[in-house]
């Protein structure tokens, strides 16, 4: 679940220009091949007949401009019992590279829950100038940018915090939603979201074209749920970053500073990173929060949070990306040592993480009162943490994203929908699948995403784990040809979903490089050595 905090982190996130996903082939590409019109119009799995989709060409940049797309706004029941009931839209873009055949398609399920299809409009296009030969398809879940948007007055760009809501404003937000859907809402589930896109690939599907679901994070909860609702659908699944059932938000914080244990141990083994935080690195970084807290390296403190609790917030949103993760022991280092020349660098530093969040496309779509709505019903867990139990949490951590800080304002408050009999069992499907997952990732533990693996056993169905991956692996596994082995796995199975994935890049991914890249170090401390 995204929260505030990690909006103020977006703009240092914005600095990382090294993801494997972002790659381009500089060759000139070929004049662009529209993908198929969709003209299905037998019966659905309803029964109704569907009605033929109509795509309109669109920008594939939300801000506009990019690569041409198309995009399309389909009905869909708001009530997957009630299928010739009530409707709502469903939001769908689809993007080919430029010369491509289109012999497969992909659909592209974001996470959070709250995401939009915004993240994956970039990735797409990166994706496509190595393989062209795909179509995109990107959905907005139900309740998010253009899918039916929950929303709410108190994200007005004129609020108090423009589109985020803050910790006052949520009450007066709870309300109005009520309000304003009432009944509805409990509709807003990520069964009828699965739904949605079981009824989406359907309607679209091209004949004879092979058709897979990737999911990252939530969005391979989702996917599993799909997969519960129309197992022998699609040609094969992608899982990256697990999401297992019963899984509960209200870990969050814990499962980030239980990474960045895992992390400083990478740091240990590591020369430069040991030489700087020696043996035990992890425990230096207790140690310092331990003197933060009692008022250690003043001239760094700002007036608008404690400095522990900035950094703690800071290493936890650091740690989910791939190239600003390796400064977190520069940073503790240089707090540490606190001299002038260490204020000179991490000064700047920590008033931008005060600073409020500036607002971004991303954000705007994003579904804030969809995430609580699925996030305090289904990934929530029974009996709730105490709202002391959370804070003594956040406070004992070194890294946390403090997604409770916020979410300790819904205990017991928001109107939450039922578990249904999908969200307490496990698939049975015996399509194609390929679960990534990596094992430096604070939002999907490794040790918890593998209560997932058990259910991915079955012929053709293959969990595969990077060691030194984030979250998203596909954006966080570059090997030493700068390629990313994640997204080649992926496109080797999209391939040959029956066949075993070409995971020969394994062998090549770097590990962290805890010097950094001195354009970023030159960035975030003014310098070009991260710790000196």
């Amino acid at each position: 679940m995204k929260h505030v905090a990690l909006a103020v982190l977006s703009s240092l996130v914005a600095l990382t220009t090294t993801s494997a996903c972002s790659s381009r082939d500089p060759e000139a590409a070929p004049a662009p091949v529209a993908p198929p019109p969709a003209t299905v119009d037998d019966a659905g799995t309803d029964g109704a007949v569907a009605v033929p989709v109509t795509w309109a060409k669109c920008d594939l940049h939300s801000e506009g401009g990019g690569a041409p797309a198309e995009c399309t706004t389909l009905a869909v029941p708001l009530d997957r019992a009630a299928p010739a009931g009530a409707t709502i839209d469903l939001f769908v873009k689809r993007y080919r590279a430029p010369g491509g055949k289109g012999l497969r398609a992909l659909w592209m399920l974001q996470g959070g829950p709250g995401g939009s299809h915004y993240a994956f409009e970039t990735i797409a296009e990166a994706i496509a100038t190595r393989f062209p030969d795909v179509d995109f398809y990107m959905p907005d879940h139900r309740g998010t940018g253009k899918s039916t948007r929950l929303g709410c007055p108190q994200e007005a760009e004129d609020s108090e915090l423009g589109v985020f809501i803050t910790s006052s404003e949520w009450p007066a937000c709870i309300e109005a939603v009520k309000a304003k859907e009432g009944a509805r809402l409990a509709h807003f589930t990520t069964t009828n979201a699965a739904n949605d896109l079981g009824l989406a690939i359907e309607r679209t599907r091209a004949p004879g074209q092979p058709v897979f679901v990737y999911g990252v994070s939530y969005g391979t909860y989702w996917a599993h749920r799909y997969l519960q609702l129309f197992p022998a659908q699609a040609d094969g699944v992608v899982l990256d970053s697990v999401v297992p059932q019963g899984s509960s938000l209200a870990r969050q914080d814990e499962d980030a500073n239980e990474a960045a244990k895992l992390f400083f141990a990478a740091c240990a083994k590591d020369a430069l990173c040991g030489s700087k935080l020696g043996p035990d690195p992890f425990a230096k970084a207790e140690a310092l929060f331990a003197k933060l807290k009692t008022g250690h390296c003043p001239d760094i403190a700002v007036p608008a949070a404690p400095t522990h609790v900035l950094l703690r917030r800071a290493f936890g949103n650091l740690l989910m990306d791939a190239a600003l993760r390796v400064y977190v022991p520069a940073i503790v280092y240089r707090a540490d040592r606190c001299e002038p020349r260490d204020v000179a660098a991490l000064k700047p530093l920590v008033e931008s993480l005060a600073k409020d969040p500036t607002p971004d496309e991303m954000f705007r779509q994003w579904g804030w009162v969809l995430g609580n709505n699925i996030g305090m019903s289904e990934l929530w867990e029974e009996p709730s943490p105490t709202a002391a139990e959370l804070t003594e949490i956040r406070e004992a951590a070194v890294a946390s994203r403090d997604i409770t800080s916020e979410m300790e304002l819904f205990i017991g408050k928001w109107p939450t929908y039922a578990k249904d009999e999908y969200a307490k069992s496990w698939h049975s499907s015996s399509v194609p699948v390929l679960a990534l997952n990596g094992g430096l990732d604070p939002a999907t533990l490794l040790s918890k995403a593998r209560e997932a693996k058990p259910h991915y056993a079955r012929e053709h169905q293959h969990w595969i784990e990077i060691p030194t991956a984030t979250h998203a692996v596909i954006s966080s596994s570059t090997t030493t040809e700068k390629r990313s082995c994640g997204t080649k796995i992926m496109m080797s199975f999209l391939e040959n979903p029956q066949g075993a994935p070409d995971t020969n890049c394994l062998a090549d991914v770097v590990p962290p490089d805890f010097a950094g890249l001195p354009a970023l170090t030159k960035q975030l401390f003014g310098t070009t050595d991260a710790f000196e």
